[in-house]
């Protein structure tokens, strides 16, 4: 769904947006006593996307261990890089 839709979806004016933003922008957004984070949610959370080119079928047979095993196919990645990480000497 694009913006233009969402507004529409939700009866939303440029007007009631900038009416939401006004706080925000002006400093004084009420947090809640809760962190408000900038920028990236990535960063928020501690994780950040990297882009890795493997051959194709190294990257479909992690696919098909993924399946098997019930997760993502990032988390055989994570995994795999963690050992690799555990057992370096460089670390």
């Amino acid at each position: 769904m694009n913006v233009k839709d969402f507004m529409e979806k939700h009866g939303l004016s440029d007007q009631d947006l900038d009416q939401m933003a006004a706080s925000y922008e002006a400093g004084d957004y009420p947090t809640s006593g809760n962190r408000v984070y900038v920028g990236s949610h990535l960063s928020a959370v501690g994780m950040k996307r990297v882009t890795v080119a493997y051959p194709a079928s190294d990257a479909q047979e992690v696919k098909e261990i993924a399946r098997a095993r019930g997760v993502s196919a990032s988390d055989i990645y994570r995994t795999a890089l963690a050992h690799y990480l555990a057992e370096s000497d460089i670390a």
